[in-house]
């Protein structure tokens, strides 16, 4: 059997990555604060374990309105990315627009 491989990019190209393995999690979301982030009614988030997941080309810009919450964007077309919670450090969540 094979390992699943998820690719995901930005709009322009800039950012690329690979997820490897299953997710833990998939569910959507709707709060102020992902909507905003998003720019949409909800989004889809991805959950992923860290080591399950690498950008293999560019490099994010990242933005923290909450404190310890951190979201990720391509700094050139401002395609949203994920976001990574301080208080689990063992989950990374990824819009489903970013794959």
């Amino acid at each position: 059997m094979t390992e699943r491989i998820e690719t995901a990019g930005c709009f322009c190209g800039a950012i690329r990555a690979e997820c490897r393995g299953e997710p833990f999690w998939i569910n959507y979301d709707h709060d102020d604060d992902c909507r905003r982030a998003i720019g949409g009614p909800l989004t889809v988030w991805i959950g992923y374990r860290p080591e399950q997941f690498n950008i293999v080309q560019g490099m994010v810009k990242t933005y923290s309105k909450t404190p310890g919450v951190v979201r990720s964007f391509c700094g050139r077309c401002g395609s949203s990315i994920g976001y990574h919670d301080d208080g689990i450090p063992d989950e990374q969540y990824l819009t489903i627009g970013f794959f």
